[in-house]
């Protein structure tokens, strides 16, 4: 009865060495291995086409801006440099802390006084997450071509129906209605061109930086150069 006695405060002894060497190891690394901050972005799909992750990632920034990416950068920053954990920088480049939840608002509708009442949900489509150099290097091309058009645009083959209406109105605003070389203004549009600086015959491309406003007449004697 002595001995069952002794091993049974033995057990007891040893289960609490135990609980305590688990809880000082759990402190430890909640407090050496520090989790970087996450990020949750939430992008509506509603209307369009079925996308990659990657070009979900461009259309972000073009739709939404780069605001709360930035803010994010800021916090990431300020928490490494607060920090002594060297766990943190390790992270920057392994761990995908930026979440996007993609969604599509649909209508329901619901009966109320014998009326059909229509209300909107948001359905989840998609759900992927990336790093933060990913997300670096997606700012750094859209900064680039002005944050007007995704990697799978500037990457398609047929360059000249990339160059959309949208486009269009927006290089014509950009240089006033103005020739680029010879600075004939045609507010009415008339003779009015939208120019390829780098050809598409040469592997130019449909993006903002490559295209500009000519008159008829410059953009005829330009020809294919």
């Amino acid at each position: 009865m002595l001995l069952a006695t002794e091993g049974a405060r033995a057990i007891g002894g040893l289960i609490s060495l135990l609980i305590t060497v688990v809880v000082i190891a759990a402190i430890y690394y909640f407090v050496r291995y520090k989790r970087l901050p996450q990020l949750k972005l939430n992008i509506d799909v509603t209307n369009k086409k079925q996308m990659s992750d990657s070009e979900v990632v461009d259309y972000y920034i073009i739709t939404y801006g780069t605001g709360k990416l930035e803010e994010y950068f800021l916090r990431i920053e300020q928490k490494i440099n607060s920090s002594s954990s060297l766990s943190l920088k390790a992270q920057i480049n392994t761990a995908s802390t930026i979440h996007f939840m993609c969604y599509r608002t649909k209508t329901r509708y619901r009966q109320v006084n014998y009326r059909r009442i229509p209300y909107h949900i948001k359905v989840c489509v998609n759900k992927f997450s990336v790093s933060i150099p990913f997300m670096r290097e997606r700012l750094k091309f859209l900064k680039q071509h002005d944050y007007y058009v995704t990697y799978d645009q500037y990457e398609r083959e047929d360059q000249r129906k990339a160059l959309t209406k949208e486009l269009r109105q927006m290089i014509k605003t950009r240089d006033n209605y103005t020739c680029q070389l010879c600075g004939k203004y045609m507010g009415d549009e008339v003779g009015l061109h939208i120019d390829h600086i780098i050809p598409v015959s040469k592997g130019g491309k449909s993006t903002p930086n490559n295209l500009r406003v000519l008159c008829s007449k410059c953009n005829g004697r330009k020809g294919g150069k």
